[in-house]
């Protein structure tokens, strides 16, 4: 089931899909680069999927969809499997759409953001270096090639001011095309939420009508 705890990493994830990088940059010039191709992306659109791990219970769940991102602060995530679940947001409120429950939640996209810093990029403004601290991250034993080396450059951000549902954010950039493509979020737990992407689009125009909800007929309200 999709929860609130959920929101956490999906906006983590959004902000820094697309650096272009290089194996002779710095770590500066990493960062600027993210942040530069991050102010450029306008829209974003790709099939995902979510793997979380639950550290007390060692429960692991996959959820797999398409996630549509329109600046500024609008996003739609379809969950399809292992059931259907939406996330949607107009920029002003967040919709968590459950079916199988027959409810809705519905919160404010800003009441969360001394909480969540990660939300000051999708309202168009922040800078990296202003909310977390930036270093490589040498200690990732996942998504090596046939050959022992690893896929990925990555980097570890840790947020400066502490936040219970982001501890720590992995990013996974690809060494072939320098494009971010997974990223990992830790919370205070342990937990950890992963996500990767296929099938993206960063230039295909998305109707804003995709991020507007309207609440079906004998659905019950939850307002947090």
């Amino acid at each position: 089931m999709i929860t609130k705890l959920h929101l956490a990493p999906i906006i983590c994830i959004i902000i820094l899909l697309f650096a272009d990088t290089s194996h002779s940059l710095t770590l500066d010039d990493v960062v600027d680069k993210v942040q530069e191709r991050y102010e450029k992306t306008k829209n974003f659109q790709a099939d995902f999927t979510q793997t979380s791990i639950l550290k007390t219970v060692k429960h692991r769940q996959v959820s797999k969809g398409r996630v549509f991102i329109r600046k500024p602060g609008m996003m739609r995530w379809e969950y399809r499997e292992p059931e259907g679940q939406l996330i949607v947001s107009d920029g002003k409120v967040i919709w968590f759409y459950i079916p199988a429950d027959k409810q809705v939640m519905m919160s404010s996209a800003g009441s969360d953001k001394d909480s969540h810093a990660h939300t000051i990029f999708l309202s168009g403004s922040g800078k990296l270096r202003d909310t977390f601290q930036i270093d490589y991250e040498p200690d990732v034993a996942i998504d090596k090639d046939s050959d022992g080396k690893k896929r990925y450059i990555y980097l570890k951000l840790i947020p400066n001011k502490p936040q219970p549902n982001l501890t720590r954010l992995i990013l996974g950039i690809n060494k072939e095309d320098f494009k971010i493509e997974m990223s990992s979020v830790f919370d205070i737990y342990g937990n950890q939420t992963m996500v990767s992407f296929s099938n993206i689009e960063i230039k295909k125009d998305i109707s804003e009508n995709l991020f507007h909800f309207e609440i079906p007929d004998g659905i019950r309200v939850i307002t947090q």
